[in-house]
């Protein structure tokens, strides 16, 4: 029986190596067809989640896992607003909390329900509003109002805008109140000029990172037994001796100190020197001159300085956030001569293009003799003694030579305040409240120098298009006899 000569003709196409190749390709495409499939039926199982913001803002930080891992006993969140009216900003946070304890719980009431319940939290008859976030334990209670879980920015109209996104932080330093039951004491300086924190917005930063604030004028009064902590806020002149003598016998019992000053404090200041010294520190009077661009905003006695590997600096390296802005800053040295016990170690520097201008009735742009070359250290730590053993009291001291730091910070540069805040923490040793702080939602304009926008030019101009075409010649010459 004679084959048909059509059946035969498609027998023999499927010989061809058109088809071989064209049959591959189907299986292929068959194939990742079925494993994308396979992965979706895989992925639809769980409940990955991937944190691709910038400033990683649905995702907890190391430092309140730290803390999460320390709750042993109950904790209770209650949410005060009706179900389903909770803010998309909030919720995905505690719930973070919640999948990572299981010692914490959250319940939600309807503060216009439940007038009674929300009274027993209301110590100070203010009343709370609706969206606050309740968080107690058997050792106390904090209330986190829904506008103290966001940043806010001066806008140019007089308006304020948000920022960040405070949630985590409120929530991990309102678990420290709630695990300890305590609040410790920080004293800001008077007497000399000094800004009071309240003038610029930080009293109620510090009181939400669970601190208490008062003023302590060393003229009239000692330092206070209760005292965890004392700040010097821009200060316009020395200190006397007698204050200095109280504040060198408070660190020597291991007391905490943070120091944030500049030309302004007027010539050299002796006094605070002094007790700066006995820790291997000491301001140099003048102010930096930034030549660099990659080291200034706008104008040369505007730095933006390079942080250097520190504690209190970490959470600051975040390519998302906002830089830390020094102005009219004065840089801080480093004693040769200090006690072995005494560790100093650097917190932020001018580039090497910077000098400090000690001479401040001089009026030229460019260094001169009496100039001192950088790069300058603009902050510095010390501890003393470096290492604690049982019960051994230790000495902490932040300088940071810059008294605007915080003016800066109240015009809406948010890392001058975190500085100002990691500094104070890290003073009272509670590293665990360090690295939690705000996550931006600025987005940053992206800074190159000259040689980086020819390597970012040569790559994406010529390597990258020559790369492709390339391929596809190398492509078009092995497919052209199919």
């Amino acid at each position: 029986m004679k084959e048909i000569k059509g059946i035969n003709n498609i027998r023999e196409s499927f010989k061809t190596r058109q088809v071989k190749y064209g049959g591959f390709a189907v299986l292929i495409t068959l194939a990742v067809i079925v494993g994308l499939i396979l992965v979706n039926l895989l992925v639809s199982q769980f409940t990955p989640q991937l944190d691709m913001t910038s400033s990683k803002l649905f995702s907890l930080s190391d430092e309140t896992l730290k803390v999460l891992d320390q709750v042993k006993t109950p904790i209770k969140f209650y949410g005060l607003w009706k179900p389903g009216d909770e803010s998309q900003d909030v919720m995905p946070v505690i719930n973070l909390y919640l999948a990572k304890n299981k010692n914490i719980s959250l319940q939600v009431v309807d503060p216009d329900k439940n007038p009674g319940f929300v009274a027993r939290y209301d110590k100070d008859k203010k009343g709370i509003s609706n969206g606050s976030l309740i968080v107690e334990s058997d050792k106390g209670f904090r209330v986190i109002n829904p506008y103290d879980m966001y940043d806010f920015t001066q806008t140019q109209q007089g308006g304020r805008s948000v920022s960040g996104v405070a949630v985590e932080r409120r929530i991990t330093s309102a678990l420290l109140f709630a695990g300890t039951g305590t609040t410790p004491l920080v004293y800001e300086l008077t007497g000399h000029g000094e800004i009071p924190l309240s003038g610029l917005g930080m009293t109620d930063v510090v009181e939400r990172e669970n601190y208490s604030l008062q003023s302590l004028n060393l003229l009239v009064a000692p330092v206070p037994a209760d005292a965890s902590a004392i700040i010097i806020n821009n200060p316009k002149k020395d200190l006397t001796q007698d204050e200095a003598g109280k504040l060198l016998d408070y660190l020597g019992k291991g007391g905490r100190l943070l120091v944030l000053a500049d030309y302004s404090i007027g010539g050299n200041p002796s006094n605070l020197n002094q007790v700066l010294a006995s820790y291997g520190l000491k301001l140099e009077y003048g102010i930096v001159v930034e030549s660099d661009n990659n080291f200034m905003t706008n104008i040369p006695f505007s730095e933006i300085p390079d942080m250097a590997d520190h504690d209190i600096t970490k959470p600051l390296m975040n390519k998302g956030s906002t830089p830390v802005v020094l102005l009219q800053a004065m840089s801080v040295s480093q004693l040769d001569t200090r006690r072995r016990t005494v560790e100093v170690k650097p917190l932020m520097t001018s580039s090497p293009r910077s000098f400090l201008r000690t001479d401040l009735n001089e009026t030229a742009a460019n260094q001169v003799a009496s100039d001192i070359s950088g790069p300058l250290v603009l902050g510095m730590t010390a501890m003393d003694p470096s290492y604690v053993q049982n019960n051994e009291p230790q000495a902490r001291l932040v300088v940071i030579g810059c008294g605007n730091l915080l003016p800066i910070a109240a015009r809406g540069i948010d890392a001058n305040r975190d500085l100002f805040m990691n500094s104070l923490t890290w003073i009272q040793d509670r590293p665990e409240n360090i690295s939690v702080r705000s996550k931006s939602l600025f987005v940053l304009p992206m800074r190159l120098n000259l040689i980086q926008l020819i390597i970012f030019g040569g790559i994406f101009i010529l390597i990258i298009p020559v790369a492709f075409f390339i391929t596809g010649f190398v492509t078009w010459l092995k497919r052209r006899h199919l």
